[in-house]
């Protein structure tokens, strides 16, 4: 071949050890940095209250007098059991609102029973126990449930264990008042926490899906990028190659040869279309070998195989592109071409010993290698590298994949 020429607060799915479950399923347009806080924060609440309550169940029993020592193990016991339930049933995406009943069923029942499980020697209302346990519950309600209803529960909280400090110290309750009262500002504080924290997380999606959407569209105008260089190259195989034939014969080209030619090439500017589905290499190939005209001498292995129907055809349109190189540049009649597999990777190799050419000083309009064969390739994920010197012949290297 011789010198070339030419956005709400919504509990995510109910899947096990991942997140809570709500009885509608999660929100609509919820992104992946929210929707993983939220999971996050689920899971840190349910944890975390299983271990702090857990603990001041048991810590609370040597505490109590010797004559109520009895009656608060019990409780003990089933603050424990309650406890462990609660977060096998929570992490397991049990229903949040019917789990919340239950929870304040059972805590509403252990703040009522203040004079069973708080001794009469902690005038200190504050180093309660229970306190401990109502406040970390009240605080992990910002982590699990929508903003309303979480706040809802935490006033709830407050006001029964209140009620137990009045029924359990008639005459001096009042002591209760700034631990309780500071519950409700604990629970404010970790609404807020919360809120900012998923506000930064929606923030967060928001800069994610502009930048996915620009991503998308970079991409598209690839693809349109990729499909006008490779109809161009077809054209240029095609169209172009044949008025170049119909200039170089004049009145000498029959009729029925140009009619032939032409029918070709609508053939292939329709296969253009077919981008789905794989189709035979070798059978394509050799087609291609057929349409020029050189003494081709084809040397495929039998593994060729099928494979991705617009990797074949840029093998096959950078085949044609090269043996038209030979047979207007290369001074030469015949060419070689090769074809092999290896794995999932296809080689073909184009070969002449005609005038060869310097393919560092190849003049800016003739890039019909360029443009046909090394972008045609590149533009499906191949590679087509060129070996020419003047004297020497030239050899065209297509592979696909480039591994």
């Amino acid at each position: 071949m011789a010198h070339e020429p030419d956005d709400s607060q919504a509990p995510p799915e109910p899947v096990e050890e991942t997140g809570p479950a709500d009885e509608t399923g999660p929100g609509d347009g919820i992104g992946p940095a929210e929707r993983e806080f939220v999971r996050f924060a689920y899971r840190y609440a349910h944890r975390i209250r299983a271990v702090v309550v857990c603990s001041c169940a048991v810590l609370a029993v040597p505490a109590m007098p010797a004559d109520r020592m009895a009656v608060a193990s019990v409780i003990s016991c089933a603050v424990l059991g309650w406890s462990v339930l609660h977060y096998r049933l929570g992490m397991a995406g049990a229903r949040p609102r019917w789990l919340l009943a239950a929870d304040m069923a059972v805590l509403t029942g252990l703040c009522l029973t203040q004079d069973l499980t708080i001794p009469d020697s902690q005038t200190m209302y504050g180093s309660t126990w229970l306190l401990v346990v109502v406040s970390i519950v009240a605080v992990g309600y910002q982590l699990m449930y929508p903003a309303g209803l979480a706040l809802a529960t935490a006033l709830l909280l407050s006001v029964v264990d209140l009620a137990g400090a009045m029924l359990d110290r008639p005459d001096g309750w009042d002591y209760a008042v700034p631990n309780v009262s500071w519950l409700l500002v604990q629970s404010l504080l970790a609404q807020g926490l919360y809120r900012l924290v998923l506000r930064a997380s929606r923030a967060a999606d928001a800069v994610g899906t502009k930048a996915a959407a620009a991503r998308r569209r970079h991409e598209v105008a690839q693809a349109q990028r990729s499909a006008e260089r490779e109809h161009l190259a077809t054209l240029h195989d095609t169209a172009c190659a044949t008025m170049l034939m119909v200039s170089a014969h004049g009145q000498s080209l029959r009729p029925e040869i140009l009619r032939t030619q032409a029918a070709k090439d609508l053939r292939r500017l329709a296969s253009e279309r077919e981008t789905s589905g794989e189709t035979d290499v070798a059978q394509e190939l050799f087609a291609e070998t057929g349409d020029h005209r050189l003494v081709v001498r084809a040397e495929f292995d039998g593994s060729l195989g099928l494979m991705w129907r617009p990797a074949v055809a840029a093998l096959r349109g950078s085949l044609g592109e090269a043996l038209r190189n030979v047979s207007r540049h290369a001074g030469v009649n015949s060419a070689t071409v090769t074809a092999s597999r290896e794995g999932d990777t296809v080689t073909v190799v184009i070969s002449d010993d005609g005038a060869g050419f310097d393919v560092t000083r190849v003049p800016p309009h003739c890039q019909g290698l360029a443009r046909s064969v090394v972008e045609r390739m590149a533009a499906v994920g191949g590679r087509a590298t060129v070996d020419s010197r003047p004297g020497h012949g030239t050899a065209v290297r297509l592979e696909w994949p480039h591994v």
